[in-house]
């Protein structure tokens, strides 16, 4: 099995490779109709367990699926007269690696209680969540939703990394922590995804050699962490503006120029303009849907990006003054009061506990 950061092949020969037959490598074989192999336990003391799936049953395939990705209702139309389908995954209890094959035209709905990043290696897939579709793209990462969302797959492979979310949000430190779905990464958090996936993935996914506990747990805390990097964390302004009409809209693109430009200085005329407002115009929408003014707004995006630049400190020069200039806060003293009223500790604590990890 192989899990490559860009579009590629899934499984290797001489790990329970696929034939056209059906077959499976070492791992076994299967009949036209398909089989599964259950799930194997590494030896000794490493959890991690390895599961393999392969055949031509469309049944098969669906029953597995269907309890794994929790698909409700799902229409599914043969593309070709011999349908492939295959899975492959190694998992503990805080990360999954998988990758899966199936040659089908599929529609669905699904959700999952993992945080799921996932990337297209062939076919295509569309994912619709809350009336907004988006394309996969090959070798483009991007994390699913985690409230039920639509998909259609057209024979697809899929690679995906599960990442238990109690793990993820106990290593950020916040338990409301979540990805904003659907979202690709800047081609500097592309990077960073991809170098994490070729420097772990062959050493997770060797299940024959024993790996210690503190070496499952760097793998799993690495792509924990380059998933934090790579892709935006969900605003809780988002699930504050709802609505569809123009003013939503409007208020959704002052809120999304704000966030991308929060280190920049910008004030209101900046903000108003990217919306399509007058200056009063944004102010009255700002006050109607979120009770804040623009200058209120600015800053708590500001506070925000501050305090998590501090909590991902990694080295001990980081200070709070540098950080606080970073997001345009020019008077430190008054920073800190701001902060310390609005997350009801100093900024100085926020980096101490960070650098104590």
């Amino acid at each position: 099995m192989v899990l490559s950061p860009e579009a590629g092949p899934s499984v290797a020969r001489g790990s329970g490779s696929v034939g056209r037959s059906g077959s499976v490598g070492r791992s076994g074989s299967v009949g036209r109709s398909g089989s599964v192999e259950r799930p194997r336990a590494v030896p000794r003391q490493d959890t991690r367990s390895y599961r393999r799936l392969a055949g031509t049953d469309i049944d098969q395939a669906m029953a597995f699926f269907t309890a794994d990705y929790d698909l409700t209702a799902p229409v599914i139309r043969r593309t070709r007269p011999d349908t492939l389908w295959d899975f492959a995954g190694v998992t503990d209890e805080r990360m999954s690696l998988r990758t899966s094959r199936f040659g089908v035209d599929l529609r669905s709905q699904s959700q999952s209680d993992d945080v799921i990043v996932a990337w297209l290696r062939s076919g295509s897939s569309t994912i619709t969540f809350k009336g907004r579709s988006v394309d996969l793209v090959q070798g483009v990462p991007m994390v699913l939703p985690s409230e039920v969302y639509d998909l259609h797959h057209r024979d697809i492979g899929l690679n995906l990394v599960h990442l238990d979310r109690k793990f993820l949000t106990d290593l950020v430190g916040d338990e409301t922590f979540a990805f904003e779905p659907l979202e690709r990464p800047d081609p500097e958090g592309l990077r960073v995804w991809q170098e994490t996936v070729r420097r772990h993935s062959s050493t997770w996914l060797q299940v024959d050699n024993e790996l210690s506990a503190v070496a499952r747990r760097d793998i799993a805390e690495a792509f924990a962490t380059a998933a934090v990097r790579a892709f935006p964390r969900r605003s809780t302004w988002r699930a504050a503006v709802s609505g569809t009409g123009p003013e939503h809209q409007r208020l959704r693109r002052a809120l999304d120029y704000v966030h991308a430009h929060a280190r920049e200085p910008i004030g209101t005329p900046e903000i108003a303009a990217a919306a399509g407002l007058s200056p009063r115009g944004l102010q009255q929408s700002l006050r109607r849907h979120l009770d804040q003014t623009p200058g209120e707004l600015l800053r708590s995006v500001r506070l925000d990006g501050a305090r998590e630049d501090l909590r991902r400190a990694e080295r001990d020069e980081t200070s709070v003054a540098d950080i606080a200039r970073g997001w345009g806060f020019g008077h430190l003293g008054r920073f800190s009061a701001a902060f310390r009223s609005r997350f009801g500790e100093l900024p100085s604590d926020t980096l101490r506990s960070r650098l104590r990890r």
